[in-house]
């Protein structure tokens, strides 16, 4: 029987650390040196399921279900994809790191993983709400759009393919048009250049339209005031 993705290990709030990468689930990105690699969708599931089993062997069959179900494919597609995503993660099939072959049988993770929270407590705390969905913002670029190497992947028909830039610092978030198509509105204003977003402003690429979130980490929980609970309790 197929592995359920939902049962992952990757729960949505970890962010796992293998060799010089770092993988941030809740964001399906890849960090490796400091800056996010682009991965093909096909490319994280890979990843993904291969460490969700680690240490152990997953068959090359079981990987063509979970990555291809019901769509029959080459062996040369496993084959392929798994080449290209060692490549993206700096490993070698010859002395691997990270991926092991098993020769006519299947691949098995064998990095040592370190996992912990994916959001820096002090780090922001900036996100963007899209079709019910939180996007995390940590500080860098991000690149939105409906190509697969974008790390924001807004996939709707009036997105372009790399439509927008968003720049975060320090919880400071900046956005740029990439000379989309549609243009990008912020509060329904069309910008022309880069433009400074605070929490709760609307942002539209194209007709999708995503809404910004910036929580200070510091805030205190506001206190309840019980007065009037507490009044009613002494006139009973």
């Amino acid at each position: 029987m197929p592995y359920l993705l939902t049962q992952s290990i990757i729960a949505r709030h970890m962010k796992l650390a293998f060799c010089d990468c770092i993988l941030e689930a809740a964001s399906r990105q890849l960090w490796r040196d400091g800056k996010i690699v682009p991965l093909e969708p096909k490319m994280y599931e890979l990843l993904e399921v291969l460490i969700q089993r680690s240490p152990n062997v997953v068959s090359n069959n079981e990987l063509d279900e979970l990555l291809w179900p019901k769509v029959y494919v080459a062996r040369t597609s496993l084959t392929r994809l798994v080449s290209e995503l060692r490549s993206l993660l700096g490993d070698s099939p010859r002395e691997p790191r990270i991926i092991r072959t098993v020769y006519k049988t299947g691949y098995a993770f064998c990095a040592t993983l370190n996992w912990s929270e994916s959001t820096s407590r002090s780090a922001a705390f900036v996100s963007l709400l899209w079709n019910d969905q939180r996007l995390p913002l940590p500080d860098g670029d991000h690149i939105a759009g409906r190509g697969v190497e974008c790390s924001l992947l807004i996939d709707a028909v009036t997105v372009s393919r790399r439509h927008a830039r968003f720049t975060v610092k320090s919880g400071r978030v900046v956005i740029e048009d990439l000379g989309s198509k549609n243009g990008v509105c912020v509060d329904g204003m069309r910008i022309s250049q880069p433009t400074q977003l605070t929490d709760g402003t609307e942002v539209a690429l194209g007709s999708a339209k995503l809404r910004v979130r910036a929580v200070d980490p510091a805030a205190l929980t506001a206190k309840a005031d019980t007065s009037f609970s507490a009044g009613s309790e002494e006139r009973r």
